[in-house]
């Protein structure tokens, strides 16, 4: 879902609200709070669901990787204490 998409589906829900015989003012009401609503979604700093997933790929990639780095750290310890028995 785009951000644009996204704000306009939640303006859209906001005046299904008001009551049906104000109709006349649904689309005025919508563009009235546009650019409140547009305004405090930039202060929240969020990001898009599609740049949540890259970040969760990566995280997911850095996780395998720092277990793999573990394993073989554990691997050269378990050797260098069963040479120093030796």
């Amino acid at each position: 879902m785009t951000e644009k998409f996204a704000i306009t589906d939640l303006l859209k829900q906001a005046a299904s609200l008001l009551p049906a015989n104000a109709a006349d003012i649904r689309d005025e009401f919508e563009q009235n709070l546009r650019p409140l609503v547009e305004a405090s979604f930039a202060k929240m700093n969020l990001i898009t669901r599609e740049e949540f997933d890259q970040h969760l790929a990566l995280l997911s990639r850095l996780e395998e990787k720092t277990a793999a780095l573990e394993a073989k750290l554990e691997a050269l310890k378990a050797s260098t204490t069963h040479k120093n028995h030796h």
